[in-house]
């Protein structure tokens, strides 16, 4: 179940929450305590995540039948695999604008071997990485515990922050049924969610920390919110360390989407390369510009998309 957790938590914990910017995005605005946003947070992200597994686990191994790839199922992959390629290029944008160009290089040979490796390779090595960024957040943000801004309680911000919630987990859940249905093969239906419980109880606490610590400096306005109000070495390390995961499982993803298309073996190591080349040229686009616009709109359709799967299942 840890495992499956840090595997959660690594497609969780990207760019734009170690940053502080995702999360300024979605609730920077609402006057609530800040622990209170956390809490409503973790509790729709553990809604998101028990919808996901209900939709996309099967319990079943599917019987040695051809598949019909038919243009619906090949318009669904490449819809998909391209909102995959979004959130893969802002990963690579946050190295570019945290680092240099030569860092951002490193980090997508990085993820190209790492998922090259395989899917179990590639959960062990997530484990240990996860758990290193969770100590190293938790030991950036405690000291700012001590001065807890003042906040306004306003019950009328109380459906904004449910509606920004649920938009902000479905922005992060979006690649889960690509982990969920690797993992489902080794794993049963209530592993994965105690794990997604698991999941949300940590990113409740995270949340907390991370907004904690940027209203206390008031560095909501700043272009990496975390690192302006902790300008240290450990919070660099934690937020390369939290882009290379979400790097990786997302890149994972988009190759778990192309394999319908493209089934082949021989084209396995040419689609990677492809995707990852692709993905630095639209990084220069901007890692600001691109959490700023395209995170709302990814989090709006998953929401969408799960409750219209959940209805006409």
């Amino acid at each position: 179940m840890i495992e499956i957790t840090m595997l959660f938590l690594g497609s969780v914990i990207g760019a734009g929450f170690a940053t502080g910017a995702e999360i300024i995005t979605f609730f920077g605005k609402i006057q609530l305590p800040t622990w209170w946003i956390a809490i409503i947070v973790g509790l729709t992200i553990y809604l998101v995540i028990v919808l996901q597994v209900l939709l996309n686990y099967q319990t079943n191994k599917p019987k040695k039948i051809k598949p019909i790839n038919t243009c619906h199922n090949r318009i669904g992959d490449i819809f998909f695999a391209l909102i995959y390629f979004v959130l893969f290029t802002a990963m690579t944008a946050g190295i570019t604008s945290l680092m240099n160009v030569s860092m951002t290089a490193i980090s997508l040979v990085i993820s190209l071997l790492i998922v090259l490796f395989g899917f179990h390779r590639m959960s062990r090595f997530n484990t240990y990485i996860v758990f290193v960024i969770i100590v190293l957040i938790t030991t950036t943000a405690m000291p700012y515990l001590l001065s807890q801004p003042t906040t306004t309680y306003i019950w009328q911000h109380i459906p904004a922050n449910i509606l920004s919630a649920f938009l902000y987990a479905g922005l992060n859940c979006f690649v889960f049924p690509e982990l969920i249905k690797a993992a489902a093969t080794h794993h049963k239906r209530r592993t994965l969610l105690n794990a997604g419980a698991l999941t949300a109880i940590i990113i409740t606490v995270l949340v907390g920390l991370i907004l904690t610590t940027i209203k206390s400096t008031n560095t909501q306005n700043a272009p990496i919110p975390l690192l302006t109000a902790a300008p240290n070495f450990i919070t660099v390390i934690v937020i390369l360390l939290a882009i290379l995961t979400s790097q990786y499982t997302t890149l994972f993803a988009i190759n778990h989407r192309l394999e319908n298309l493209l089934p082949k073996k021989k084209f396995r190591l040419i689609r990677i390369i492809g995707i990852c080349t692709l993905a630095f040229f639209c990084s220069f686009f901007g890692f600001n510009t691109i959490i700023k616009f395209a995170y709302p709109i990814i989090g709006f359709f998953t929401c969408v998309f799960l409750l219209f799967s959940w209805l006409k299942k």
